[in-house]
């Protein structure tokens, strides 16, 4: 809660110490944000049916060990859920293809 009672969100960094998310760069309140999203995304997997997970060039501030790292994840994911992600970066894509997911991952190129 902030000074006025408010919930806000809160990062611990490695030092233990708190960062708003306005002290956040760029890159990390996208990865919060993902990770806040696919949460939610677990949880309604819990009780209701799937519904697509669709995200437009969310990488785009992740580095080539974190985009891999997500890129496992929307694997994972994607045994349970259908997951798209529209790209225009070379290198996400040539990251996707060394994913080792077998048949979960499909790209597609325009």
């Amino acid at each position: 809660m902030d000074d006025m009672g408010k919930a806000i969100l809160i990062g611990v960094r490695p030092d233990e110490s708190w960062v708003k998310v306005e002290g956040m760069s760029v890159g990390t309140r996208d990865q919060l944000y993902l990770a806040l999203r696919l949460a939610t995304l677990q949880w309604r997997l819990s009780f209701s049916e799937p519904m697509p997970f669709i995200v437009d060039d969310i990488l785009i501030n992740f580095d080539d060990d974190r985009s891999g790292a997500t890129l496992e994840t929307f694997a994972e994911l994607a045994e349970r859920n259908q997951v798209i992600l529209f790209t225009h970066h070379r290198r996400v894509v040539e990251i996707a293809r060394s994913v080792n997911a077998g048949e979960k991952v499909c790209i597609h190129e325009i």
